[in-house]
């Protein structure tokens, strides 16, 4: 059961309900009704895979507001690495976190060290786990959840570390309230986010009991004030230590290069993701030891709240880690120090997300696979998502639930206009 808002938001006066978003859905989550996309809850993973296809602005990220600065005593960014591969290689990440503190937040704190300590503590585990193979990591959100919900065989495979921002929050914001001496809900973590999977995550995370972070704004929104603000007052560039190890983060293949196990694979894009996750479940693919998926082209830089575009910010990654430098690795004995200790563990275990069956029974599941079998078959199966379903088989499912009805279909309607005019020409003849 869904008890928390998801992260994408339809708006009603610009959607023309042109079932794009439909279309694009991976897990078959929004049907257009009434000329209008509705997001089924329990189906959505917030992977932002509709904000791209809609060509209308219909679609947007529920984002934190300013007014949300307000109820804390202090206040912390913590941007997403992708939001240093917005600028150019000329940005030194310094200069960003120098740019928020100008828009108003008291501190910012960098995860590049604790990307590094991750990817540390994720070859120990990998050294030290008796399988199943291969292990999958956690770090996107959408790739999570869609496991959750298409492939919960898969939840076992499922990497148990928490990820850098969630550990980076809890690590800050437990010093700041010693330091400051504020209660830790007087202190508002927000998240620079390069897309909407990571807001549903703060909202409703999985292997958390609550976020450690308060909420997220989109680069996007905030990239123009960020921007200006970076050329008024570029402050230094040497005050903030990032590792180039961890930078790397912000794109696909940029966790396993931190890692020493090789014997891994990176698994970008929707349908590269679903290709593998499928051969996995089918047996294939034991042979890794690891596998960094996301479901944003690129990585994180290819996010759909991100600006420069997923080309430009890898590019700008690159660049700049090879201007940082080796500012001083993570020591392995200190990571694995920690793992021991359970400092990266999940506060909870990863379910699979219940979806609604399509009977409380077996007898009566039975009658309605037949039914939705008979359906199919007077279903033209062109998937043209003209009905508001994303294809034939999904209607023929919502018919069956009570949610559609055949005549939905443009093709059965046309063949049924057809019929009544041929039975009106016959009775006129004779």
């Amino acid at each position: 059961m869904i008890d928390r808002p998801h992260a994408v938001l339809t708006d009603p006066g610009k959607c023309i309900g042109c079932v794009a978003c439909s279309q694009a859905c991976p897990t078959k989550a929004i049907r257009v009704r009434n000329d209008l996309a509705v997001i089924d809850d329990e189906l959505c993973i917030d992977c932002g895979t509709c904000i791209e296809a809609c060509g209308y602005d219909a679609i947007r990220p529920r984002t934190s507001s300013p007014a949300d600065l307000k109820k804390f005593k202090y206040t912390v960014a913590v941007p997403s690495l992708t939001l240093y591969a917005q600028f150019g290689d000329d940005v030194h990440p310094g200069r960003v976190l120098h740019g928020l503190r100008q828009l108003g937040f008291d501190e910012t704190y960098d995860i590049s060290w604790m990307c590094e300590m991750v990817a540390g503590a994720t070859d120990a585990f990998l050294s030290e786990s008796r399988g199943p193979w291969p292990k999958i990591s956690v770090t996107c959100p959408a790739v999570l959840r869609l496991i959750q919900i298409r492939y919960p065989d898969l939840i076992p495979n499922l990497v148990p570390i928490e990820t850098p921002r969630e550990l980076a929050a809890r690590l800050r914001r437990r010093r700041l309230a010693a330091e400051l001496g504020l209660d830790p809900s007087e202190i508002g973590m927000f998240f620079i986010t390069p897309c909407t999977a990571i807001i549903h995550s703060i909202e409703a995370p999985e292997g958390l009991e609550a976020s450690y972070l308060d909420g997220a704004f989109a680069i996007s929104e905030i990239y123009g004030r960020l921007l200006k603000a970076i050329r008024h007052d570029p402050g230094s560039d040497s005050t903030e230590m990032i590792s180039h190890r961890g930078l790397r983060w912000a794109m696909a293949g940029g966790e396993i290069s931190s890692m020493r196990n090789a014997n891994t694979i990176t698994v970008r894009g929707l349908r590269d993701v679903l290709y593998v996750f499928d051969r996995i479940e089918s047996g294939t693919f034991q042979g890794l030891d690891f596998i960094e998926a996301y479901i944003c082209p690129g990585g994180c830089v290819g996010g759909q709240l991100t600006v420069a575009g997923r080309y430009m910010a890898q590019r700008n990654i690159r660049q700049l880690t090879k201007r940082l430098g080796d500012q001083g690795a993570v020591k392995e004995e200190k990571v694995r120090s920690l793992l021991r200790d359970h400092f990266f563990d999940h506060e909870s275990e990863i379910r699979a997300r219940q979806v609604r069956p399509l009977a409380r029974n077996l007898r009566q599941a039975i009658a309605l696979k037949r039914e939705k079998d008979a359906l199919l078959e007077r279903l033209p199966r062109k998937d043209c998502a003209a009905c508001g379903a994303p294809d034939c088989e999904t209607l023929a499912d919502d018919i069956v639930r009570g949610n559609a009805k055949l005549a939905d279909c443009v093709f059965i309607r046309l063949k049924e206009l057809e019929e009544e005019q041929m039975a009106h020409q016959g009775g006129k003849d004779g």
